[in-house]
């Protein structure tokens, strides 16, 4: 599974309380569906399920741990490495 360096350091090492936003892609043998409801088995709120077997998920950084620890997951990047944000002006 490959976690983005920022969500490596937060597995490393969290933030007590502090919340983040992460995109989770699902590796191609686990459905979408049954790893959305793996994850939210964990108490982790899914948000947004994206285009290609990602969701978008949030939750605190103590619990990364928890989600890397499901089976299925090709990657987990934070939601800004992604940009799932937009940006308004990227299409003029």
């Amino acid at each position: 599974m490959y976690l983005s360096h920022p969500v490596r350091r937060m597995r490393e090492d969290p933030v007590e309380g502090e919340r983040v936003t992460l995109v989770v892609t699902a590796a191609s043998e686990r459905s979408v569906e049954d790893l959305e409801t793996a994850i939210e088995d964990t108490g982790v709120r899914v948000t947004k399920r994206f285009q290609f077997g990602a969701l978008r998920v949030e939750l605190v950084q103590e619990r990364i741990d928890d989600l890397c620890a499901l089976g299925g997951i090709e990657s987990v990047e934070t939601a800004n490495t992604v940009g799932v944000g937009g940006d308004a002006g990227e299409d003029v």
